[in-house]
């Protein structure tokens, strides 16, 4: 299969090997499997600075300011 081709790449491990369960990498080429790791990699790091924003308000810090231009401030939005 295609994914053969991928065996040997980071994050593939027996038993399963490269695990795609929904067939993105069916008929890829290298190009098209650097492109999705790349934007896997992305969406986990803005992901990780989410998660990181909402513990740093639920812990009490929240910005000083407004939040727009009609006065609004940051502490006014309920957690």
């Amino acid at each position: 299969t295609s994914l053969n081709a991928f065996e040997d790449e980071l994050g593939a491990q027996p038993p399963l090997g490269l695990f795609d369960p929904l067939g993105m990498l069916a008929d890829a080429d290298q190009d098209r499997f650097d492109r999705l790791r790349y934007v896997e990699v992305k969406h986990g790091r803005i992901c990780q600075l989410a998660f990181l924003g909402q513990i740093v308000t639920r812990g009490g810090v929240h910005l000083s300011g407004s939040i727009d231009q009609a006065g609004h401030s940051f502490d006014s939005y309920p957690n």
